[in-house]
């Protein structure tokens, strides 16, 4: 995580622009990378590759007040060949055992700056290179081992190319005739003495060249450009920048943000993704909280490059008070509306679980003796016996000894002997619901003498009518046929009944149906009872049915929720 307001540099040797400076050491140093720790402790990892015999320092701040020790949380006393120094840690010389992660913790004031040394330690003559120079725009390598020659100003350098020894001896400077010939790999050994012992340090530096259509283009800001983005007061926001990186960049690119306010401190972080064949750099900058200064002043975000540089404004302006009711309106009616949209979806689902959680007394309250008046063709001439089945078994099985319904069922309930129509009228003005089943007799032609005691386009008016029908039919057809009539009176005249609708064949053609039960499919469906599936198949027609009937007392076997 950067802090501040200078932009972060990676140097020759892996050294950070950001932090405590460091010495460049002989090996390969990787760009820092920044990691945010809580509170104000901050973290970045350094990536170094050595050579097996050869001294190496870590320097990790001119201040003394710093700790080392070796990744997890090992001291470094009882380690053979690493001694400390001062605030630098060194290999006397770098054996393989050296290798893994190493801890520099370096405090000032309130801030903790903890430094991570991943080094690993290879058996080579000639360690990796650690820096790159272009062929023609070098003269000479310098052997820039500066620390070394510090300790033991008469220490004696020689060169290899390859690693194949040079004739040349005692000069930090190697000159550069810049031919072809002298592309490669240079490294410069410097023998001195330290502690009373004699020890050699190398630093590899590569010589390469650049072909003639070698092109090196400036990094380009693609978002943001000039931009005002809208924010409230007391809420985090989150500012990102991307940039295109420039060909042939040779790593030299960076991005920061800036804010032209000294006081206040930007926390972002930086990351490089590839698309295509093309490099992008992403930095987000984070804002915990929005404040007063946050506002009407530029965060500006930099692509730098010595072949050029870009940036994007973001201006950031607060929120207005009616902007943001008009959204948290929009949001409330959004959200409405979905609730709405659930509730419809699910609606058979909520009010069979309001049921089920709390009991309606008004049910046992209105004076009636059955929920539901059971009707459905059956007698010798025109009975059913998919509708019997279901009217006499299924029905009452699961509503009756399941969720505890009192059902009157024709042709099973009532006495002998009672006057049919007086029975069917007093019996169905007592229940809550009229549950017609039904079948393919239900859809006979008009024409026909059957049809004829079916339910007719016309209501009955009055008993006269029944008696007067009653001359041509027997007494099941009446049974049959005058109970869904004065069902449907009472429902579509009176407005007191509600009518369910069971479809048992699948031969039933709603065309051919009085208009009355055309009327009711219309306006509240009808359902549609499957004879070739079991109960769990006919899960939904269950569900739709207690949906449809006035709430249960109980359920007797809890254990049944399939149904």
């Amino acid at each position: 995580m950067w802090r501040g307001h200078l932009p972060p540099r990676c140097n020759e040797g892996g050294n950070s622009g950001m932090g405590p400076p460091a010495s460049v050491p002989p090996g390969t140093s990787k760009c820092i990378k920044f990691f945010p720790l809580q509170g104000s402790e901050t973290q970045d990892l350094r990536t170094y590759t050595i050579s097996a015999g050869l001294a190496f320092k870590l320097e990790c701040s001119e201040t003394q007040n710093v700790s080392w020790s070796r990744v997890p949380d090992q001291r470094l006393e009882s380690i053979s060949g690493i001694n400390i120094q001062g605030d630098a840690l060194w290999f006397l010389p770098a054996d393989l055992s050296h290798s893994g992660s190493y801890s520099c913790l370096t405090r000032n004031g309130n801030e903790t700056w903890k430094t991570i040394f991943d080094v690993s330690v290879e058996n080579k003559t000639c360690p990796r290179l650690n820096r790159k120079k272009e062929l023609m725009s070098t003269k000479d390598i310098t052997c820039l081992l500066p620390h070394i020659f510090e300790i033991d100003p008469q220490a004696q350098v020689t060169w290899r190319n390859n690693c194949h020894p040079l004739n040349v001896t005692n000069s930090k400077v190697l000159p550069i005739n810049r031919s072809k010939d002298m592309i490669g790999l240079y490294t410069c050994f410097v023998s001195f003495t330290f502690g009373g012992q004699n020890y050699s340090a190398a630093q590899t530096t590569e010589i390469y060249s650049r072909s003639k259509d070698y092109v090196v283009t400036k990094p380009e800001i693609i978002y943001p450009k000039e931009e005002t983005q809208k924010v409230t007061l007391g809420e985090s926001y989150i500012l990102n920048c991307k940039a295109l990186v420039g060909k042939n960049d040779g790593g030299e690119t960076l991005i920061y943000w800036y804010n032209g306010l000294k006081n206040l401190e930007l926390d972002y972080n930086i990351s490089i993704v590839k698309e295509g064949e093309r490099d992008y750099m992403l930095s987000t900058l984070y804002i915990p909280e929005v404040t007063e200064e946050h506002l009407y002043n530029n965060f500006t975000c930099v692509v730098s490059h010595p072949a050029g540089s870009d940036f994007g404004n973001v201006l950031l302006i607060p929120v207005s008070q009616n902007e943001r009711y008009y959204w948290i309106g929009v949001g409330l009616v959004v959200l409405l509306i979905l609730l709405c949209a659930v509730a419809f979806l699910f609606r058979v689902d909520l009010v069979l679980a309001y049921r089920a959680v709390c009991s309606s007394s008004a049910i046992s309250s209105d004076g009636k003796s059955y929920d539901a008046y059971v009707s459905y063709l059956h007698g010798d001439q025109h009975g059913s016996t998919s509708a019997v089945t279901f009217a006499l078994d299924i029905l009452p099985a699961v509503l009756e000894d399941l969720y505890d319904y009192n059902l009157f069922i024709s042709g099973r309930d009532g006495l002998p002997g009672e006057a049919v129509h007086e029975v069917i009228a007093d019996t169905i003005s007592r229940c809550r619901r009229l549950i017609i089943i039904l079948t393919s007799q239900s859809c006979l032609s008009p024409l026909t003498n059957t049809t004829k005691s079916l339910l007719p386009d016309k209501l009955p008016v009055s008993d006269h009518d029944v008696q007067m029908k009653a001359t041509n039919t027997s007494s099941d057809q009446i049974w049959a046929t005058y109970a869904p009539q004065v069902g449907l009176y009472e429902a579509l005249v009176k407005q007191g009944l509600k009518v369910i609708l069971v479809q048992v064949e699948d031969s039933v053609e709603e065309a051919l149906l009085p208009e009355s039960l055309r009327y009711i499919i219309r306006t509240k469906g009808i359902l549609r009872w499957r004879q070739d599936a079991s109960l769990q198949g006919n899960r939904i027609f269950w569900k739709h049915m207690r949906y449809q009937m006035p709430p249960a007392k109980r359920q007797k076997n809890p254990e049944l929720t399939v149904l």
